[in-house]
């Protein structure tokens, strides 16, 4: 036998959607419709009033004093970057290019021993016997 139970509203279903939920949904798409206009600067001074002054006071001071640190960070960069490479093109460079001459030197004196011993038995006066 089929038993009957009546539902209360917290158990319905919600696979459909009656007509005042469409309604509903139409409302709520005016009003984000309406909210999307605003700008987001005007979002942010609209924050004005919903976040405490005390806490508005620990962000700016937050940001201000990352915005100082960047600035620090960034300038001290700057000068390191600058002492690196002042101290290379003075230093550094100056060294390599002895460095080079160096090697070149080198293969020129081993190119000019080649020379004289592929040329020293061609001169070499012949043997009596």
């Amino acid at each position: 036998m089929v038993e009957i139970k009546e539902l209360d509203g917290s158990q319905t279903d919600s696979d459909y959607v009656t007509d005042s939920e469409v309604s509903d949904f139409e409302e709520l798409s005016d009003i984000e419709e309406e909210d999307s206009d605003e700008t987001f600067l005007q979002r942010i001074v609209a924050l004005k009033d919903a976040v405490p002054l005390t806490t508005r006071n620990t962000i700016y001071s937050s940001v201000t004093g990352l915005f100082g640190l960047t600035k620090t960070g960034y300038s001290l960069f700057r000068t390191i970057l600058w002492f690196s490479s002042t101290t290379a093109l003075l230093l550094v460079f100056p060294l390599a290019l002895e460095a080079d001459k160096e090697q070149v030197m080198i293969q020129y004196e081993k190119e000019q021993q080649m020379l004289q011993q592929s040329v020293t038995p061609a001169v070499q006066p012949p043997t009596t016997s």
